[in-house]
């Protein structure tokens, strides 16, 4: 039987790990209402700046 060589798991690989699992749990949770009316009010603002 030959020896199983096992990689040691850098710290930085599970930094990036629970990163991007912050990541994904941020975009799944739903978008507030509030910022769709401060998008609205800001894209009224630049149509209205575009328009002239």
């Amino acid at each position: 039987m030959a020896a199983v060589k096992i990689k040691p798991v850098q710290p930085t690989e599970i930094k990036d790990k629970k990163i991007a699992l912050e990541a994904i749990e941020q975009i799944r949770k739903p978008i507030p209402s509030s910022v769709y009316r401060r998008h609205e009010k800001l894209a009224k603002l630049i149509d209205s700046m575009t328009r002239r």
